[in-house]
């Protein structure tokens, strides 16, 4: 029961977001429909309008009816266009918005995910779902006012046929049980299907990262082979699920069209012996077969939104998973700001997982003015201590305060702002280094990047690039070493006019003469007149620790259940 009532729930928030897609474009979706109906008005009136030209209008001597028909078929052809061009316009920009909104959303909530919470999605998973998955969502709502008006079309034609002949309409109305179990039994089969085919895309998508991430790092030791295996593994079964969904929709889109075939062969014999007896013009007969074939592409066409609906739904539903995520690390409705210079004080923080306390408690202070180094063997908890200090990550136990403010209630916009955390293995976005740099930072002059590259150690070698500033980085980073990736970060973080630096072993890369201008920069830059500043580096290089005004070393901690 538990299960069924997480399926519905999953399905509601997955329909519930479809919906308000639909609803802050409502006007754009009611002009696309407004369109589509005078679409499918002057397409069913064109077969009506041919009916009566033939009988009425091709008589021997009277010119003038034979071209009053032509131009009311010219008439129905220009409305047809009109409309049609009306619904592709706004229902194209109505689909572009939402899924523009869309892909915002999932960004903004990405960035305020914390690390298990992206560990939960996987890195790829989550690029497919904001890439493939509101592509889905983007389809479906470019398709969804055909969807309506074409339904209608059907009504309407089915109205039209029985005006010719009541027979033929019991013969038109024939088609729409088989066409309502198939539009109940197939969709079920193919949203299984689908949702199977999402879940192979995602964790193929996660173990490409990997490859792309780790490959480099475990070549030495032959860890490539397994991960190439796991990638051909999960690429099988995305195979596998694409030609199982395939099938699925190719019976569901061939069904369709054959069972208004087959209605039309038979209104064929049951229409010829009408107008063999006079009940029936040739005319009407010519209108009924058009009708029919346009019920075959229609049912196509609606068969196809039914299917894009299916799909969309998938889709929403893993975007609601992501959208609907309480982020560990959340902003507080009112911040408090954050006044300067301030102590930043870490008390009893710790982290937990399922097995219990991994690292702390720990405690540090860092006051302004100060070089503080942190030192400790591996798994004393150096890294987590500054995503904590820079609020990456919130303790379980614990708190982390930037003078007399918890970290907690103060504006994370503002906390990023002045307590700037710089990693060990820092990314970069695909652009140049000018664009990587100066990222948010427009205001930002030629000269301030310069003297932040070379506080930085970095400012010769870019200089050297052949496109110098403007040399393109790669993705993430790909054309540049480790260490010049930490060394572009912390000039990135220089520029960012912190108040706090919080630096993850950013010199582990470089050698020993590039460390000690790394150092120099940061000692001038904390040494700044008319300013107080403090960095926190965890390191356990001695150049470091020499560097430093204070250090504070962290003991190992064996991991405890939590109380």
């Amino acid at each position: 029961m538990g299960q069924g009532m997480k399926v519905r729930g999953e399905r509601r928030a997955a329909v519930r977001l479809l919906a308000g897609a639909l609803g802050r474009n409502r006007g754009r979706v009611l002009a696309a429909v407004a369109g589509g109906t005078l679409f499918q008005l002057a397409t069913v009136v064109f077969p009506l309008c041919v009916e009566y030209a033939i009988d009425d209008g091709i008589n021997v001597g009277n010119q003038s009816a034979t071209l009053g028909w032509a131009l009311a078929v010219v008439g129905a052809a220009v409305l047809l266009v009109a409309g049609l061009a009306l619904m592709q316009w706004q229902i194209t920009l109505a689909a572009v918005s939402a899924s523009n909104e869309l892909r915002g959303r999932l960004l903004d909530q990405a960035l305020l995910l914390d690390r298990r919470d992206r560990a939960r999605f996987g890195r790829g998973d989550l690029a497919i779902r904001g890439t493939r998955d509101v592509d889905f969502v983007h389809n479906w709502l470019a398709g969804s006012a055909s969807m309506v008006t074409g339904i209608a079309g059907f009504a309407v034609i089915l109205v039209l046929i029985g005006r010719l002949d009541p027979s033929l309409a019991v013969v038109g109305l024939a088609t729409v049980p088989a066409l309502v179990v198939l539009n109940i039994v197939l969709p079920k089969r193919f949203a299984a299907a689908n949702d199977r085919l999402a879940a192979a895309h995602g964790a193929r998508a996660d173990t490409v990262e990997e490859l792309l991430t780790a490959s480099v790092a475990i070549r030495g030791i032959g860890g490539d082979g397994p991960l190439l295996e796991r990638h051909a593994e999960h690429s099988r079964t995305v195979t596998v699920e694409t030609m199982s969904t395939a099938k699925v929709a190719a019976s569901w889109a061939a069904t369709g069209p054959f069972v208004p075939g087959v209605a039309t062969a038979i209104g064929l014999l049951v229409g010829g012996g009408a107008v063999i007896d006079g009940s029936l013009t040739v005319g009407g007969l010519v209108a009924f077969t058009t009708w029919m074939a346009m019920l075959g592409t229609w049912i196509g066409v609606v068969t196809h939104r039914f299917t894009q609906l299916g799909e969309a739904l998938t889709a929403a539903k893993r975007i609601s998973e992501v959208l609907e995520t309480v982020p560990g690390v959340a902003d507080p409705d009112a911040g408090v700001p954050l006044r300067t210079p301030a102590d930043l004080v870490a008390t009893g923080v710790e982290v937990h997982s399922e097995h219990g306390r991994v690292v702390g408690p720990l405690d540090l202070t860092a006051r302004p003015g100060e070089f503080l180094a942190v030192t400790g063997p591996l798994g004393s908890g150096k890294s987590t201590l500054l995503r904590l200090l820079a609020r990456r990550d919130d303790p379980d136990a614990g708190t982390v305060r930037y003078g007399d403010v918890d970290l907690r209630q103060a504006a994370l916009r503002e906390v990023r702002r002045r307590l700037v955390f710089v990693p060990q293995r820092p990314d970069l976005i695909s652009g140049t280094i000018r664009e990587n740099l100066l990222l948010g930072r427009p205001d930002l002059t030629e000269e301030d990047m310069r003297a932040a590259c070379a506080a930085a150690a970095i400012d010769e070698h870019v200089a050297g690039l052949p496109g110098g500033y403007d040399t393109e980085t790669g993705e993430g980073g790909a054309t540049l070493s480790g260490g010049q990736l930490q060394r572009l970060a912390l000039a990135q973080a220089l520029l960012h006019g912190a108040d706090v630096l919080l630096l993850d072993d950013i010199t582990s890369a470089v050698d020993a003469g590039t460390e000690q201008s790394v150092l120099k920069g940061l000692r001038d830059w904390l040494d700044e007149a008319g300013h107080v500043r403090t960095i926190v580096f965890a390191s356990h290089r001695a150049a470091v620790v020499d560097a430093a005004d204070r250090v504070v070393a962290l003991p190992v901690r064996e991991a405890a259940p939590s109380a």
